[in-house]
């Protein structure tokens, strides 16, 4: 594999089993892998596996439904889920680059994201349960921010 999630990284959008879109701050393209596959790669890639970065989140936040990961710590990029994280075409979204996030207006169970750099995207999910999961990243991403602040 040839992509590694990173601060530019704003989603992992499933396109099929076997595909997902990679959608950045300044571009969009498609490649041959699952976003399932992606988010494991690049927990490797940062030299943890990702059974036991599920498993570290699921300790530090004690959730085990849609648990939210972080990639890498010294950048503090945690993502999270939209769907159970052992789906292959689950959506994954960059907690780091959400600026709001919104009820869509025209379907019930959609979500408008916007990002750092002005994008908006609709997410399939309804605003209460992308809340959830916004707010289990959140506290991941305080748990992580006080052991690194601790360390100092």
């Amino acid at each position: 594999m040839n992509y590694e999630v990173n601060e530019k990284t704003l989603a992992l959008v499933p396109i099929d089993d076997y595909q997902c879109q990679i959608v950045e701050e300044d571009q969009t393209y498609d490649i041959d892998k699952s976003s399932y596959k992606v988010i494991e790669h690049s927990c490797e890639y940062f030299g943890v596996s990702y059974r036991s970065r599920i498993e570290g989140s699921q300790k530090f936040i004690k959730s085990k439904y849609k648990t939210p990961i972080v990639i890498e710590e010294s950048s503090r990029l945690v993502f999270f889920p939209i769907s159970s994280i052992y789906k292959k075409d689950t959506l994954w979204i960059s907690y780091n680059n959400i600026i709001d996030f919104y009820p869509c207006k025209n379907k019930k169970r959609a979500t408008v994201v916007r990002f750092r750099n002005g994008y908006n995207m609709e997410v399939p999910v309804s605003f209460y349960s992308f809340n959830n999961q916004y707010l289990k990243a959140s506290r991941l991403s305080a748990v992580l921010a006080d052991r690194i602040y601790r360390k100092m």
